[in-house]
C-alpha cells in the first residue's frame, strides 16, 4: 500500500510539473488572443463583401483596414472572401503564429455575440511569398556597410529557411540603381550582396518606385517590401515624391496589396521618420534602431515577421444579405510568439 501511495505521489508531481504553475500547459503558456471585427454583406447572393472595424479590432492584427474585400461564389451554395497578406506583430515587432480562429456572429434575438461553428474563418501560411529587398549602399554608412550586408544576408538566410519557395529580390542604390531579380537561389543572392560596393548619394524614391514595379510585375500570393536606409533621398527623379509612392502602394493594380517595411538606421546620414512610417503600408511597419548592433536585432524581427504571412478566407453560405443589414462578426485569433 505504501508502495502505491508513493507511486501515485509521483504520478501527481509529474502531472503538475508538465502542466508548469497554475496547471497551465508552457506550451500554451504564451499563447494571446487578438480580436478581428468584421461587417459583412452579400447583395445577390454570389459577390459577397467585407469591410473591417479597425476601432474595435486589435491593432497587432495587420491588415488594410480601409480595404473593402470582395469574394466569389463557389459551388454548389458557398462563398469565399479572401482577405491576404494578414500578419499579427505586436508594439514590440514580435511575429505571432496562428494556432486556431473562433468565429462569432452578434444576435440581436440574443443582445450578444454567438460562436458560429457553420461559417467559419480559415487561415493558410502563405508559402508563394515574393520579396524586394530596397537597401541604402551610400558611402554615409561607412564602416557599417560589412556588417549591413551580413544582416541582408542572414534576413536572406530566414526567410528561406521558412519559406523555401519564397522568392527574394534586391534594389540596392546609391548615385546609381542596381537590381537582382526575384529567386529563392540563396547562394546567387547571397553572392550579390557580398558584391554590394558603396557609392555617393541616396537615391531612396526611385529605387523604392522600382521595387513597387518589380513587385507589382510578378504573379505571387503575398507581396512584401523592405526598406532601408540611413538617410534621407537627395538623388532621385522629382517626379518620385513620398505622395507618389504612398500613392502607388495603396493603389496597386493587383489582386495582391504590397505590404512594405521600413528600417531607418539613426545616427548617420539622418533618416525622415514620418516618411519612412508613411512608406510602411497595408499592414507594415517601420523600426528605427540607434546603432549597428540594433539593426541586426530589426533585421532579424523582420525577417519572421515578413516570413510568417497568413491568407485568410471566410466560408459562408449565399444567403443573401443587404448592405442595409450588414452582419456583424468578431473573429478571436489565438496566438503564439513565432520563434526566432
Amino acid at each position: 500500500m505504501k508502495i502505491f501511495k508513493l507511486l501515485s505521489l509521483a504520478a501527481l508531481v509529474l502531472t503538475i510539473s508538465s502542466c508548469g504553475k497554475n496547471g497551465v500547459d508552457p506550451k500554451n503558456a504564451h499563447n494571446k488572443e487578438f480580436e478581428l471585427y468584421i461587417d459583412y454583406w452579400n447583395p445577390n447572393g454570389m459577390n459577397p463583401q467585407i469591410t473591417f472595424d479597425a476601432v474595435n479590432s486589435s491593432p497587432e492584427v495587420k491588415i488594410d483596414f480601409s480595404k473593402t474585400f470582395a469574394g466569389l461564389a463557389v459551388p454548389p451554395n458557398y462563398t469565399n472572401v479572401i482577405i491576404d497578406n494578414v500578419r499579427i506583430i505586436d508594439e514590440q515587432d514580435v511575429n505571432y503564429e496562428i494556432n486556431q480562429i473562433t468565429a462569432y456572429e452578434w444576435r440581436e434575438d440574443i443582445d450578444d455575440w454567438k460562436v458560429d461553428v457553420e461559417f467559419t474563418m480559415q487561415y493558410t501560411q502563405v508559402q508563394d511569398l515574393l520579396i524586394m529587398m530596397v537597401l541604402d549602399e551610400s558611402a554615409s554608412l561607412g564602416n557599417d556597410f560589412e556588417k549591413i550586408k551580413e544582416y541582408a544576408s542572414t534576413f536572406i538566410a530566414n526567410v528561406l529557411q521558412e519559406i523555401p519557395n519564397a522568392r527574394i529580390g534586391i534594389v540596392d542604390f546609391a548615385d546609381q540603381i542596381h537590381s537582382f531579380p526575384p529567386t529563392n537561389n540563396k547562394a546567387a543572392l547571397q553572392n550579390y550582396i557580398a558584391s554590394l560596393t558603396q557609392g555617393p548619394f541616396t537615391s531612396l524614391y526611385e529605387s523604392v518606385n522600382k521595387g513597387i514595379d518589380m513587385l507589382e510585375a510578378i504573379e505571387a500570393e503575398g507581396k512584401t517590401l523592405l526598406i532601408f536606409t540611413d538617410g534621407t533621398d537627395n538623388n532621385s527623379n522629382p517626379i518620385y515624391t513620398p505622395e507618389y509612392l504612398i500613392n502607388k502602394l495603396n493603389n496597386s493594380p493587383s489582386d495582391v496589396s504590397i505590404t512594405s517595411f521600413a528600417i531607418g538606421l539613426e545616427g548617420n546620414g539622418g533618416v525622415d521618420k514620418q516618411v519612412l512610417e508613411d512608406l510602411a503600408a497595408n499592414g507594415g511597419s517601420a523600426a528605427f534602431p540607434r546603432n549597428i548592433d540594433e539593426l541586426g536585432g530589426v533585421f532579424q524581427k523582420f525577417s519572421s515577421s515578413i516570413a510568417n504571412v497568413y491568407n485568410l478566407t471566410y466560408v459562408r453560405n449565399q444567403q443573401i444579405v443587404s448592405e442595409l443589414e450588414k452582419r456583424k462578426l468578431r473573429f478571436v485569433l489565438t496566438g503564439s510568439p513565432k520563434l526566432d
